[in-house]
């Protein structure tokens, strides 16, 4: 498993495109449908994914999308990635795993 330094790095590495879909809950009613990882879940149900993103992976869907907690939505036959933090540039926030759930 390749070490990043920080989210965007980790980011850089898998996304190839992106594009802000804040209204992409709205858009997708069945989006707890997917194949969601345990930490996307985990923020979804505390309120914390800030924002989504259309994107375009670089490799395909692989272990580094699960950690940044990529799926694929077959009703709308694209990518999507959640954040899970806000008000910090990307290039401060330490890098995710999202297939792991946090304990409190």
């Amino acid at each position: 498993m390749r070490e990043f330094n920080n989210y965007m790095e980790q980011v850089k590495h898998s996304v190839s495109q992106m594009v802000a879909f804040n209204n992409y809950p709205n858009v997708s009613e069945n989006f707890y449908e997917n194949d969601l990882q345990a930490g996307t879940l985990q923020a979804l149900e505390d309120g914390y994914v800030y924002l989504w993103y259309a994107v375009g992976t670089v490799r395909g869907e692989n272990e580094e999308t699960e950690r940044l907690g990529i799926f694929w939505d077959d009703d709308l036959d694209l990518h999507i990635m959640p954040v899970t933090h806000f008000g910090t540039i990307w290039t401060g926030v330490e890098p995710v795993d999202e297939r792991k759930r946090v304990e409190d």
